[in-house]
C-alpha cells in the first residue's frame, strides 16, 4: 500500500521538480498529451531520414528559423531529427513527409490546443509587460496533433533556455513509450512502463 502511494505521488514530484529547474534557469515543461497509444514509428516512419519540417509560428519574430532549427535539431532519444524551416534544404538522398511536422507557436492564442495546432496555429503579438514566453510544440500528421506540450520560458534568456530544453521536448513529444498510468503493477520509474 506504500509503495503504490509512492508511486502515484511520482508525476507530482516530477513536476514539483520542474518548477525548481525553472528557477534555476531551466524552462518549466508541461506534462505532454498524446492523441495515440503506440509510438513505435514516432520517428521512423514519421521522418525515415531523419529529417522533419519545423513550422514556426510567431506574430513576434522572437527568433529566426535558422536558430529555431539549430536549437531543436539532433535531441533525445536515436534516431534523431534534424529540423528543417524549408522543404527545398533536404538533399537527392532524404526523403521528407511534409504532413510530419513539428508545429511551434510562440505565445498561442487560447483556440491554439488539440487538432487546431495543425489546422489553425494562431500565436498572439505579446504586449511587451510579461518576462515569460509561452511556446506550445506539437507533433503533427497532417490535420491530427499525435504528441503536443507546452514550456514557459524566460524572455531575457529566451534561445539559451530553449537550447537547455530540447531534449526534454524531444523526449515528451518523441517518446519511446507511452507510459500506461493505469497500470498499478508497472513502476513509474521503469521507462517504458
Amino acid at each position: 500500500m506504500i509503495t503504490r502511494n509512492r508511486f502515484k505521488l511520482a508525476p507530482i514530484s516530477a513536476l514539483g521538480v520542474l518548477t525548481l529547474l525553472s528557477g534555476c534557469g531551466a524552462a518549466l515543461i508541461e506534462p505532454p498529451n498524446y492523441s495515440v497509444s503506440e509510438v513505435q514509428s514516432f520517428k521512423v516512419a514519421g521522418a525515415p531520414s531523419q529529417i522533419m519540417i519545423l513550422d514556426v509560428v510567431d506574430a513576434n519574430n522572437t527568433l529566426p528559423d535558422t536558430a529555431w532549427s539549430a536549437a531543436l535539431s539532433n535531441h533525445g532519444f536515436p534516431p534523431r531529427l534534424t529540423f528543417i524551416t524549408n522543404s527545398d534544404d533536404i538533399t537527392d538522398t532524404q526523403t521528407l513527409k511534409p504532413e510530419n511536422r513539428l508545429v511551434a507557436v510562440v505565445n498561442p492564442t487560447q483556440s491554439t490546443f488539440g487538432g487546431n495546432m495543425c489546422t489553425e496555429p494562431q500565436s498572439a503579438k505579446m504586449d511587451g509587460i510579461s518576462d515569460q514566453i509561452i511556446v506550445r510544440f506539437g507533433f503533427c500528421v497532417g490535420d491530427k496533433v499525435i504528441s503536443q506540450t507546452r514550456a514557459r520560458f524566460k524572455s531575457d534568456t529566451f534561445q539559451t533556455q530553449l537550447v537547455d530544453s530540447a531534449d526534454t521536448l524531444s523526449h515528451q513529444l518523441f517518446p519511446r513509450h507511452i507510459r500506461n498510468q493505469n497500470d498499478d503493477r508497472c513502476s513509474r520509474r521503469v521507462p517504458g512502463c
